[in-house]
């Protein structure tokens, strides 16, 4: 049985999370409440989807069951963030990664004992940092 993901907010990382998963083979459930970015990934992902993430209703209709992973992808909607990660809870995703758009926001995601939390700038300008050095580390071997 192939890997299942369901990914709520199809902004830019959540954009490119479907993608990239979806070009691995990854079963992918795309959720946003914007039905023209829902009909452009919907191309490329196994089903999209659009609902209003912050309405209980609109969730129950929503075919969760048996989802590997959950990712939640709102950094500035608090509601939408919590919501979510409640519901794919509910539902009983095993494994959820949820963005925070700040530090309250981490701190309320891991209070719902939500199991990754993620800061997708922070972590990539580490990884820029990171190549920077060795780029100037593997200059210094070169000279």
């Amino acid at each position: 049985m192939r890997k299942q993901c369901v990914i709520v907010g199809l902004g830019k990382y959540g954009t490119s999370i479907a993608k990239r998963l979806s070009d691995s083979k990854v079963e992918v459930l795309a959720i946003d409440s914007d039905m023209k970015v829902v009909e452009k990934v919907s191309n490329y992902v196994t089903k999209a989807i659009c609902i209003d993430v912050t309405s209980e209703e609109a969730w129950s209709k929503v075919p969760l069951k048996d989802f590997d992973v959950g990712v939640v992808c709102f950094g500035e909607n608090l509601t939408a963030s919590i919501i979510s990660c409640m519901e794919l809870q509910d539902a009983g995703v095993k494994y959820i990664i949820a963005k925070a758009g700040d530090k309250h926001h981490r701190q309320i995601l891991q209070k719902l004992n939500i199991d990754e939390v993620v800061f997708p700038e922070e972590f990539v300008g580490e990884i820029t940092a990171q190549n920077i050095i060795e780029m100037e580390e593997t200059k210094r071997l070169k000279s």
